[in-house]
């Protein structure tokens, strides 16, 4: 399981990127439901309003981020466990859509959100999650 926030860093070099790597190179494929692809979207459209990549650079990275060796999971096969962990827990429904796929397909989830990781420490779920600097 691969969320959008560490999938990035394999696409724009950021704080991060090596340890990213480093765990791509270990990948067959991975799991991820279907808004990752609408995530690493939304930061590339936000980098180009930002002016940190521009337009073309953005198709470019827009068209990589489709070859990676992802499995997407409809968000219609977890959207019931979603909500329950996003009331559950003090977790966005885009985080705890992520956490239901990992825990659906136990797999773990790694991530680049120190938040969700450390919101998850103290619940059932915390083997789940795995920040990218652990």
């Amino acid at each position: 399981m691969i969320d959008a926030s560490f999938a990035v860093k394999w696409l724009l070099w950021e704080d991060g990127t090596d340890k990213a790597l480093e765990v791509l190179d270990r990948l067959l494929w991975f799991y991820a439901p279907d808004l990752f692809l609408m995530e690493i979207d939304s930061v590339l459209t936000k980098k180009v309003r930002k002016r940190e990549l521009d337009a073309a650079e953005a198709l470019i990275k827009y068209e990589q981020a489709r070859t990676l060796p992802f499995k997407l999971i409809s968000y219609s096969k977890i959207d019931r466990f979603a909500i329950q962990l996003a009331t559950e827990f003090s977790i966005t429904l885009y985080d705890a859509t992520y956490l239901a796929t990992a825990i659906d397909y136990d797999a773990v989830l790694y991530t680049a959100d120190r938040k969700l990781v450390s919101g998850l420490s103290s619940t059932p779920f915390a083997k789940y999650a795995k920040y990218i600097w652990e």
